[in-house]
């Protein structure tokens, strides 16, 4: 995970875009244009890559979006005035102040052609600018307000926001996978306040409650500039929530793609998304290759509840990442329609298994009743027959990041525990 102090002030800086790190073979092939809201911006000194990063001429930019410049030619130092915020930078030093507070940035200003060029990424991430960067067409848009679609209708966002609220547990770990450090967030399911693989980046961070039903009081005094909840959890309060701040809403909690597409365009970190995706296809085609013929194995998840109960995972988080990957399913477990199956009898046992059988039973409820469940279970003689207890091919695994979660991480996490079991690396 990105650190988010890096995001802190790589945001409060005047002089950088959210497009910054454009590769060195795009930019070098042909010339680099720069959109900004629709219009292309001109240049009397053309944009420059410059050591892989793209630079360009201060002033220009800088008017072009509403901010005060100045120039000392004594000292070398360049201070941008926009709002509340003021930044300067040294020519050929990386680091410069935002607002006092000094930044290192990742490439310094120069002078070329007698015109002072700068980052671009750091002036639009440090003026709450959205950037995105199109190869083909070597173009770097950025615009000053960004409109969101989400499951509610639209938000129009007037800046990249900086106080982040964020609603339920898979937004948690997107927001942190984004670089994200949010300002306040709804507790886990279990381990509280945080999930143990995301604790340590969430020091300082306000608890918000029970995803079910967040602290509004609480949420209001952390002042925030947007609120992402979900549809499935926040419907009734959707008004309540956009009359605190902007509020964007998912469809449901486990579609951690579309969750982390939506949370990217609001960040401003599409980027960093793009990247996690590009990641993630390679280890799903590499699982693929790697299995071969083995992806006819049926795969089975499964969980005991407090209520002494069982059920399996048609879909859900994990069974939607097994369909990804091209694992087979059991066919008593392929019903449509169905995001999980209860079972009341253990005569039911049979549909539980599979080649394989991950169990993703934990404590949730506090009490032991679903280990007490999973003993009953697995204790009945009928338990002992199917395919993947007598190949030893039954695992428990982790029910936070198989199926609590529900986040681009966890998914991730989920990955390497089936590369591990299916011994792939």
């Amino acid at each position: 995970m990105v650190k988010s102090m890096y995001r802190y002030f790589a945001l409060t800086i005047a002089i950088i875009l959210a497009f910054g790190a454009v590769p060195f073979t795009a930019a070098a092939a042909g010339a680099i244009s720069v959109v900004l809201d629709g219009n292309k911006i001109s240049f009397d000194v053309p944009p420059q890559n410059i050591s892989g990063r793209t630079l360009v001429p201060y002033r220009t930019l800088a008017e072009k979006i509403g901010a005060k410049v100045s120039w000392d030619q004594k000292t070398g130092k360049i201070t941008v005035l926009k709002g509340k915020k003021t930044v300067v930078l040294t020519v050929n030093s990386k680091v410069g102040t935002v607002d006092g507070k000094a930044v290192t940035m990742d490439a310094a200003p120069v002078i070329q052609n007698g015109r002072t060029l700068v980052p671009l990424r750091f002036l639009g991430e440090s003026l709450g600018l959205w950037v995105s960067w199109n190869a083909a067409a070597k173009t770097v848009s950025v615009e000053s307000k960004k409109t969101i679609t989400h499951a509610m209708g639209k938000t129009v966002l007037s800046s990249v926001p900086q106080r982040v609220v964020v609603l339920f547990n898979g937004m948690v770990d997107i927001s942190l996978t984004l670089g994200v450090k949010p300002v306040g967030a709804v507790e886990s399911w279990v381990q509280q306040p945080w999930y143990h693989y995301l604790r340590a980046d969430m020091g300082g961070v306000k608890n918000l409650g029970n995803e079910n039903q967040p602290n509004l009081e609480a949420i209001v005094a952390l002042k925030p500039d947007l609120i992402i909840g979900s549809k499935l959890r926040h419907e009734k309060i959707y008004n309540q929530l956009s009359e605190i701040a902007p509020t964007v809403m998912t469809t449901d909690v486990f579609d951690w793609k579309t969750n982390m597409e939506i949370a990217s365009k609001a960040l401003n970190k599409q980027d960093e998304a793009a990247a996690f995706m590009d990641d993630w296809n390679k280890r799903v085609a590499k699982f693929k290759s790697k299995m071969g013929d083995r992806l006819k194995t049926e795969v089975s998840i499964i969980r005991f509840q407090p209520d002494g109960s069982a059920r399996f995972y048609v879909t859900g988080f994990a069974g939607t990442i097994l369909q990804e990957l091209g694992l087979a399913r059991p066919k008593a477990q392929q019903v449509e329609g169905k995001v999980v199956v209860g079972l009341s009898s253990k005569e039911q046992i049979p549909m539980l298994d599979g080649d394989v059988i991950f169990d993703i039973t934990s404590d949730w409820a506090g009490d032991e009743k679903s280990f007490k469940s999973q003993q009953d279970w697995t204790s009945n003689p009928l338990w002992n027959n199917l395919k993947g207890v007598k190949n030893g091919k039954y695992y428990k695994v982790n029910d936070v990041t198989w199926n609590m979660s529900g986040g681009a991480t966890a998914a991730k996490m989920m990955m390497d525990d089936l590369y591990f079991y299916f011994d792939l690396e």
